[in-house]
């Protein structure tokens, strides 16, 4: 078997033209995408994670100059519940001025005086007489009395005592957790510190505020935020040297711990103060505020503030691993460019971190891979669709070597792009393509039904076993190539010109074989992918089997019309007769059995027809056929004084059906209303314009007023000898097989017949059948 020939050859300059364009378009949508990612807050969550994750490889020693007095649980069991009185703080503040700490920071918000102005003042004087004293204050936003803020200040005299105030507003990011803090909140030319940026320059020894920072964030009309930064967390809650306040008050702490140390005043206790979430808390264990300030002051005092990285520099990064990304794909193969993809994946997460722990600036990485993850997958598309079109390439020079359905192929226009010079398996699949016809052709010599396969002219192309056999005598060597007017000939000397005129459409044909035997003969166009016709199918079925089997109903129709009819006509006949002496009311019952048994064998010949394989097909309007039926039954509506009405009669309603068969379906619907209503009724026929599976089509809906259906009845109404109970007085008699007949005749006529009903309100029955082509 000879293997296909490989098309590998240099890009065109329209298909060169055409990557570039599909790699611009590539590009920018990427591109687009990163920009909008990077200057937007829609990837925060997933940065914070990184974040996170990151802070936990920061874990460090904290500065040993930090200090914590914590008024944790034990000082409050010992000194009583919270708040405590002015003077229990003047007496710490003494004993801390004895060990003479750099500087103290008493995070405990005194905005409310005491009853006694005495022990203000008193507070004041410990707060002046100790080392320097820096107090906390914040914002009420908004403020009183339409104002856009108000600072909540220490009371005098503890404001004029203290060495400094220093605002403690914290920054909670979107998911609820502290990263960040601002160092400087302005408004105008009044500025408010924080309280950790006066602890960090009284260690330094200097007392200059920061400068206005041109990045500032608004809290409040005219009050900005300036200097923000990010954390840099020393460890977990509980990670600096504490000691408790009952400790200190008591004198139980050496004075050499906390000489020359920078002193944290705040609350740790359980339902003290304030707690945040970190980066560094778990989902059990969150931060007091004293601790959380301790952590921003150890970032300040080691220079390991965070600094968030601008707009710019941020974009720069985050297009960085992008734009190497798409040079890659031009450049490299698919393998080479998936491993580049991964490393550049790994590297902007690796060169994140790197920036994180020793270049202390937050490139956030989630938009740069948010980029390497759209464009990879895009480009990877493109390439498979040139993968494809290289494929296709391959095929159409393999359907062009000569085999046994060469003649069946249509000529195809030449390839126009190449971009993938290589493509693995190519030959593999190749090979699986003749496989696939090895099983075709297996699949054709198993059908039980001699086949041939032809072109256009008649010439066969393939045949298989059983057609080999059913002309093996007229025929003995190959029947490729020989016409199927020779063939047909021979195995049915008597068949009609049509049998073989390929010009005329499709139909089904039976011939009588030389043997006798029936076939039916069956022509399929075969048909190329866009339709048009490029061969015939031809099957020749052995129906001798069914055409025994149709004889043999035959004579069971002619048993039920003849042999059954006439001795329940000769048994009416009898009772009618003067002579015949018998009493009235078995009289009228052997009448009603042999009439029951007239019905049944007139229903199931009607129904037989009906499920029949000949239909004496004809142009007619379903207007007149209603007409005829409600014509045939007047006598015994007349009878019964029921008025029969009919609507939308006047158009044409063209179908194709058999008259007979479609006039006893309505007569069969007309007589069941007429039986189940009540005398003086009114029975409505309507005909109306419809659709049905996409045709234009009409429905016929025959309506009566009798006693009506339920649900259960329903679902079984159409099914053979299945009688609906009369639910009223009157005894309705039949035998079941009425409305199944009607069904059988509406389906093969392709149409489709409903009932609606409810117990009361009688039943409307509605026929629906596709109206005729126009001309």
């Amino acid at each position: 078997m000879s293997r296909p020939r490989a098309i590998a050859g240099p890009l065109d300059r329209a298909a060169r033209r055409r990557v570039i364009a599909e790699w611009t378009l590539v590009a920018l949508a990427a591109t687009a995408l990163v920009v909008f990612l990077s200057l937007s807050r829609v990837t925060d969550r997933a940065d914070n994670v990184v974040f996170d994750t990151l802070s936990t490889l920061g874990v460090r020693a904290p500065e040993p100059q930090i200090v914590i007095v914590a008024i944790d649980n034990r000082s409050l069991a010992e000194l009583g519940r919270w708040p405590w009185p002015r003077a229990r703080h003047e007496a710490l503040l003494q004993k801390l001025a004895e060990a003479k700490p750099r500087a103290i920071a008493y995070d405990v918000l005194l905005v409310e005086p005491d009853p006694d102005p005495a022990v203000d003042a008193a507070l004041a004087k410990a707060i002046a007489g100790a080392a320097p004293v820096f107090l906390p204050m914040t914002f009420d936003v908004p403020g009183r009395n339409g104002a856009p803020y108000d600072p909540l200040t220490p009371i005098e005299p503890l404001r004029s005592a203290a060495a400094g105030l220093g605002q403690v507003n914290v920054e909670f990011d979107s998911d609820g957790v502290i990263r960040r803090a601002y160092l400087l909140e302005r408004d105008g030319d009044q500025t408010w510190p924080h309280l950790m940026a006066l602890m960090r320059d009284a260690w330094l020894g200097r007392s200059a505020l920061p400068a206005p920072s041109p990045q500032a964030a608004p809290i409040g009309e005219g009050l900005l935020r300036e200097h923000p930064l990010l954390i840099s967390f020393a460890g977990p809650p509980g990670h600096f040297r504490t000691i408790s306040f009952v400790d200190v008050l008591r004198g139980d702490t050496a004075p050499e711990f906390l000489h020359d140390k920078l002193v944290l005043i705040g609350a740790t206790g359980d339902g003290l103060g304030d707690r945040y979430a970190t980066p560094l808390s778990n989902h059990t264990e969150i931060m007091s505020g004293v601790e959380l300030q301790a952590n921003l002051l150890d970032t300040l005092l080691n220079g390991r503030a965070l600094t968030p990285a601008g707009p710019i520099g941020l974009t720069a990064f985050s297009l960085a691993p992008l734009w190497l990304a798409l040079a890659g794909f031009l450049m490299f193969r698919p393998r080479l460019n998936l491993i580049m993809w991964a490393a550049l994946s790994a590297a902007t997460v690796g060169v994140s971190a790197l920036l994180y722990l020793q270049g202390r600036v937050w490139a956030p990485p989630t938009a740069a891979l948010a980029g390497l993850l759209l464009v990879y997958p895009l480009w990877s598309w493109r390439r498979l669709e040139a993968t494809s079109a290289y494929m296709f390439q391959e095929l159409q020079a393999f359907s062009q070597e000569p085999d046994l359905l060469s003649a069946l192929s249509r000529p195809r226009g030449p390839p126009t792009d190449v971009i993938d010079r290589q493509v693995v398996l190519m030959h593999s699949a190749i090979e699986r393509a003749r496989d696939l016809r090895s099983l075709v052709l297996d699949a054709l010599h198993g059908l039980p039904d001699a086949t041939l396969v032809t072109d256009l002219a008649g010439r066969v192309l393939i045949a298989n076993r059983e057609a080999d056999a059913l002309f093996a005598a007229g025929a003995p060597d190959d029947l490729t190539e020989r016409p199927l007017t020779e063939l047909v000939a021979y195995a049915a000397p008597d068949a009609p010109p049509e049998a073989t005129d390929l010009s005329l459409a499709p139909a089904e044909i039976e011939l009588t074989g030389r043997d006798g035997r029936a076939f039916d003969l069956r022509r399929t166009a075969l048909t190329d992918q866009t339709g048009a016709p490029i061969g015939w199918i031809v099957r020749f079925s052995d129906i001798s089997a069914l055409k025994a089997a149709g004889r043999q109903r035959e004579r069971i129709l002619e048993l039920l019309t003849h042999d059954m009819r006439s001795p329940q006509v000769s048994i009416l006949t009898l009772l009618g007769a003067p002579g015949f002496q018998a009493p009235a009311a078995m009289i009228d019952r052997i009448a009603g059995y042999a009439r029951r048994t007239l019905a049944l064998a007139d229903n199931f010949v009607n129904l037989a027809r009906a499920e029949g394989d000949q239909y004496a097909l004809e142009p007619l309007d379903l207007g007149d056929v209603l007409v005829e039926a409600i014509d045939d039954l007047w006598p015994q509506s007349s009878a019964r004084g029921i008025e029969v009405s009919t609507t939308g009669i006047e158009g044409e309603h063209v179908i194709v059906a058999d008259r007979s068969l479609l006039t006893r379906a309505l007569i069969n619907l007309i007589d069941n209303a007429i039986k189940f209503s009540p005398d003086g009724g009114r029975i409505a026929c309507a005909l109306a314009p419809t659709a049905f599976e996409g045709r234009p089509a009409v429905v016929c809906t025959i309506s009566d007023q009798g006693p009506g259906l339920t649900t259960a009845q329903i679902a079984g109404l159409f099914q053979r000898f299945r009688r609906t109970v009369s639910q009223g007085e009157r005894r309705v008699d039949g035998v079941g097989l009425g409305l199944s007949f009607v069904q059988a005749v509406v389906e093969r006529h392709g149409g489709q017949i409903r009932c609606s009903s409810a117990p009361g309100e009688g039943a409307t029955f509605a026929v629906t059948l596709p109206l005729a082509p126009l001309a």
